[in-house]
Parts: C-alpha cells; sequence; structure tokens
C-alpha cells in the first residue's frame, strides 16, 4: 500500500516508555500515515515512565480492528496496564487475526502473550520477559527487529530506528487488510494528541474500591 494510505493505531496507557510511544507516532506521521492514538478513555491522561503526559485521539470504544492497516504496542509497564482492558486485548488480537500488523516493542511481548500471538512465532522483547515469550509458546531471539508474517518485535529503545523502518518497509510492501470504506477518523472538537506539554504528569495508584487489594493507576496533571 502507500504509506500515505496507512491507518495507523499506538496504543497507550499509564507508565508507557516515552521513546516507544512518540517514536513510533511521529516517524510514522513524518512518512505519511495518519497515526491515531488509542487508550482506555479520549478524556483521561495518561503519564509515561518519567511523567510524559498524553491525551489520546479515540477511546477503545470508537474503534475497531477494520479501520487498521498497522498497531503499535509501545513498552514500558504500559504493557501491564494493557492487560487489565480486554478490549484492548481484544483489538490487539482481531487486528493481527485480519492480516494487519502488529508491532511490539520491549515489555509489549506482554500482550503478545495475553492475545495469544506469540505462540509458534520467532519474536524478540526486552530479554527480563523472555521467559514470558517462551513459555507463551514464543520462539524468542535476541536480535533489535523481527519479522514474522504480520509481527514486528523489537527489544528496546535504542532499537527505534530499525523498529520504525521495518514498519514502514512492510507497509509499503503489502496490501491493506482493513475494511477499504473505513479509516481512522479524529472526533470532532477534540484536540489530536500532541507532543506540546507544558506540566507533567503524576502517576498515581489508587484502591478500586474500599479495603480492596485491586489497585489502578491513573495520572494527574503536575503543578
Amino acid at each position: 500500500m502507500k504509506i500515505q494510505d496507512a491507518q495507523v493505531v499506538v496504543l497507550a496507557e499509564n507508565q508507557y516508555q516515552e521513546l516507544e510511544l512518540w517514536y513510533p507516532l511521529l516517524r510514522l506521521r513524518e512518512a505519511g500515515a495518519n497515526v491515531v492514538t488509542v487508550a482506555p478513555s479520549a478524556d483521561a491522561l495518561y503519564g509515561s515512565k518519567l511523567g510524559y503526559p498524553v491525551k489520546a485521539d479515540l477511546a477503545i470504544t470508537e474503534i475497531e480492528a477494520e479501520q487498521i492497516d498497522a498497531l503499535v504496542i509501545p513498552g514500558g509497564f504500559a504493557p501491564e496496564n494493557f492487560r487489565r482492558t480486554p478490549a484492548i486485548v481484544n483489538l490487539v488480537k482481531k487486528v493481527h487475526d485480519q492480516g494487519s500488523l502488529v508491532a511490539a516493542i520491549c515489555h509489549a511481548g506482554w500482550m503478545l502473550a495475553s492475545a495469544g500471538l506469540a505462540k509458534g512465532r520467532t519474536v524478540t522483547c526486552v530479554p527480563i520477559i523472555k521467559d514470558d515469550v517462551i513459555n507463551a509458546g514464543g520462539n524468542y531471539v535476541d536480535q533489535p527487529v523481527v519479522t514474522d508474517g504480520n509481527l514486528i518485535t523489537s527489544r528496546l529503545p535504542g532499537d527505534l530506528p530499525v523498529f520504525c523502518k521495518e514498519i514502514v518497509r512492510y507497509l509499503e510492501a503489502n496490501p491493506s487488510k482493513r475494511n477499504p470504506s473505513k479509516s481512522l477518523k479524529k472526533v470532532a472538537g477534540r484536540a489530536g494528541t500532541t507532543a506540546s506539554y507544558g506540566k507533567p504528569a503524576r502517576v498515581v495508584q489508587t484502591a478500586a474500591g474500599k479495603s480492596s487489594a485491586n489497585y489502578r493507576m491513573h495520572a494527574v496533571e503536575g503543578k
């Protein structure tokens, strides 16, 4: 497909690794693709591991796999939060199963395990979670970037140049598998994802309920 026709989603959640979200988002926009961020909520603020904020273009409820040519999953500890949202896990699986690209870096190997995509595939990830990927049936290799069918994986932020280069190459070399009548559209009146932030985000944890041991992360704007 022409890269200008590609419809790309970058997932966002609290504790994402800064470069692993923003580098692909900006690199693919530079290449000409239509790139939007998707998170559990489009109204919430999400903070990175170091407190860099992001607000999503679309909530998970506002999107379907048939709109997507490529889905990028950043690492950090965001994948632990992605796994808590069944709709995000289901989206990853549906995008893959329709033949569109799933690209995962660093701890995003956790999402491949949860979505059942690692089994029988040659993949890489941050070494600390390689046992999780292997136990999910994946063939782990220690390489900067690995392509196995419509799955692209990388290890760490230092691999981002080859990771993004391979995503662009894949999209330009393969036909679109999404519904040609559907594309990703931002909601009218809602500000799009931008890297222009003046204040950091502070990620905090709160219990799901009184006396609950189930904690969830949320971000608040710093002072």
